[in-house]
């Protein structure tokens, strides 16, 4: 079994669309050319180097880009949230958690 370039270019872009942001964006974050950085997304070879300065991009971990996510556990919902949260300065990271957990006690307060 070999590293399926394509699937990660694939998951790549995927993450890319759901973060909004385009190829010239993550090749900014990543410190590579805009047209590297769609190469890759096509299926070129990359380095584990290059790997990793993409997951530091997309704020995503190796395992996610090499083998990806198992549909059968994928929750779209909880990766939404993710996603929105990352997106968001430390201070209104915290004030989600902190609404998370008051809410998390009102309900269980009411039952």
């Amino acid at each position: 079994m070999g590293i399926d370039y394509m699937e990660i270019g694939k998951r790549i872009a995927m993450r890319r669309r759901v973060l909004e942001i385009t190829q010239a964006d993550l090749a900014e974050r990543a410190g590579m050319s805009t047209t590297y950085a769609g190469n890759v997304e096509r299926g070129a070879k990359c380095s584990i180097d290059t790997l990793m300065k993409l997951c530091l991009a997309l704020g995503v971990t190796p395992d996610y880009l090499l083998v990806g996510i198992n549909k059968e556990y994928r929750n779209d919902t909880l990766d939404e949230i993710k996603d929105l949260i990352h997106q968001c300065e430390p201070k209104k990271k915290k004030m989600i958690i902190e609404f998370i957990k008051w809410y998390a006690n009102v309900e269980t307060d009411q039952t």
